[in-house]
């Protein structure tokens, strides 16, 4: 009996030190290959587009250099859509997401978040001349969303006389918007200025605020190594003033006080 005790407890033993091992390689792989990957929807302008030269830009991408550098490693962008952020990072074709993620509860049961970096209210956006107040006016509308994101749930719950649109990337759902196709865009608060870019004259606005959710940065769970250092990188760049330097130059908006988790 003592014999197999011994031979249980040790199997135990031996299956912690293997659990404690693979734990501690999560962030000693990525310093030991040289090299981190960030997942980033290029779709998202300002948080992450291609530039003029076709190249990854954007908040997304200038946080996940600073990142990169502070672990003296390159960088190398993997581009997701909002579907396939946290099917890519599960399977193991990205470190970490930084890239439009808002916390969730329903997204922490899939992946672990690190503290907030960035404010992000949806709201609904329309050109100025379409007066809209609240869900009410919304009464034979057609409302644009990407599938499965927290602006398609609450606009599912709340316009309940509207028409809704689902598209499978934020791309979709912005053009759809451009086009006419859509009276209205689900999408976040710094989408109207990429808008009006994009489509000079409508003075596209937002018309009301769906939710004031905040943006994360998302690891794949058991990484706990990787995750502490994380939230002790953005920790830094907070208090460096780093991580306000890109907020005002590619959000224009201040960060102001964020929450921890």
């Amino acid at each position: 009996m003592k014999r197999l005790l011994g031979m249980v407890i040790s199997v135990c033993l031996g299956a912690v030190g293997l659990a404690a091992t693979a734990e501690a390689q999560d962030l000693s792989d990525i310093i030991k290959r040289g090299e981190i990957v960030v997942g980033v929807d290029m779709t998202t302008p300002p948080w992450g587009y291609l530039n003029a030269q076709q190249q990854p830009d954007g908040f997304g991408v200038a946080l996940g250099q600073q990142l990169a550098d502070s672990l003296k490693v390159k960088l190398k962008v993997e581009q997701v859509t909002g579907p396939t952020r946290i099917p890519t990072l599960l399977a193991g074709r990205a470190d970490v997401i930084i890239s439009t993620l808002s916390i969730t509860a329903e997204r922490a049961a899939q992946v672990w978040f690190t503290n907030p970096y960035a404010p992000n209210a949806l709201v609904l956006i329309a050109p100025q001349a379409k007066k809209v107040a609240g869900f009410a006016d919304t009464a034979g509308m057609k409302i644009a969303v990407p599938r499965g994101s927290p602006q398609d749930q609450i606009v599912t719950a709340n316009a309940t006389k509207a028409t809704i649109l689902r598209f499978d990337d934020d791309a979709g759902s912005l053009q759809a918007l451009v086009t006419g196709q859509a009276d209205l865009l689900g999408a976040g608060m710094l989408v109207p200025p990429a808008l009006n870019q994009m489509d000079p004259g409508k003075s596209y606005e937002a018309k009301f605020t769906l939710s004031s959710p905040y943006m994360a940065m998302a690891v794949a769970p058991g990484r706990t190594n990787l995750l502490n250092y994380l939230n002790t990188f953005l920790f830094l760049q907070k208090q460096s003033g780093k991580l306000e330097e890109i907020s005002q130059q590619y959000l224009k908006v201040t960060l102001g006080q964020l929450p921890t988790l």
